[in-house]
């Protein structure tokens, strides 16, 4: 099997896996897995317009709008909401910046948390002599992938 077809394979179960992970750690927080990403995007980054988010995120400004307003306002059938608050930026009065609330910090956490637990278990298989070359080399892989 030649070298890019063994790393496409590779790479597909690990993203799959991971994903299933990352949406077991969002249910943790009582989110959608779109909107946890959303929240950790935030938190890691602090206040954000929704295009900034949205071109982290690699999604279109309409979907980030729609998540951004799933995680603001609560609904009237399920009392989620209040995770995000907009505030217009002091410099740029056109600009609106997304911050975290408390519950939206909470929410990150428990997130966050459910995140290193999951992983954690994942990285108790990896021999302990060989750690410190895998994240070298999955640190490779996350800059060539940008």
């Amino acid at each position: 099997m030649a070298d890019h077809e063994r790393f496409a394979r590779v790479a597909t179960v690990l993203s799959r896996s991971f994903g299933r992970i990352s949406r077991d750690a969002a249910r943790s927080g009582d989110v959608t897995p779109q909107q946890a990403d959303t929240l950790l995007v935030i938190a890691e980054r602090g206040a954000m317009s929704t295009s900034a988010i949205a071109e982290v995120l690699g999604i279109d400004p309409s979907t980030a709008s729609r998540n951004l307003a799933g995680l603001e306002n609560p609904s009237d059938r399920d009392r989620k909401g209040g995770f995000i608050t907009r505030r217009k930026d002091t410099e740029d009065g056109r600009q609106t910046d997304i911050r975290l609330t408390p519950r939206g910090r909470r929410t990150v956490d428990a997130i966050t948390e459910s995140n290193e637990k999951l992983f954690g278990a994942v990285l108790e298989r990896l021999p302990k002599n060989d750690r410190v070359k895998f994240f070298d080399m999955l640190d490779q892989v996350a800059k060539a992938l940008g």
